[in-house]
């Protein structure tokens, strides 16, 4: 459980960064007429917009967790992965709140399962031994 929560802040902090980075970048005045203004709902140029936004708020999530990769590789007990880990975590940073909706879900689980064991342990009388 340990290795969970140090694993949701280090998001909680990578997506909350890569967030307001990302609104930063879109808000400098040679970018924002492209990435801040919405088109047309449904038309070619919005949609290229979104996904200029998307894959910008990926490009810096991997930024950030490139900086990060000490932490990231402990509290994932993983050594290695390079550029692909980075990319993994900073596109799951770039999700935004689809991402903790999830996280929050699989927490949720965790602390129901150990809920359950707990008052099955307090139910069932311990073995005695001889």
């Amino acid at each position: 459980m340990e290795q969970l929560t140090s694993l949701l802040a280090l998001l909680a902090a990578l997506s909350l960064a890569t967030e307001r980075i990302t609104e930063l970048i879109k808000g400098l005045p040679v970018v924002s007429r492209w990435l801040a203004i919405e088109r047309a709902r449904g038309s070619t140029a919005e949609e290229f917009r979104k996904a200029s936004i998307h894959l910008l708020a990926i490009a810096v999530g991997t930024f950030l967790a490139r900086l990060i990769q000490d932490q990231l590789s402990t509290a994932v007990s993983v050594s290695g992965g390079g550029f692909w880990i980075c990319l993994f975590f900073g596109a799951m940073a770039s999700g935004g709140s689809g991402l903790w909706n999830s996280a929050l879900d699989i927490v949720r689980e965790v602390n129901k399962q150990k809920q359950i064991l707990t008052e099955q342990r307090k139910t069932t009388p311990a073995a005695r031994t001889p």
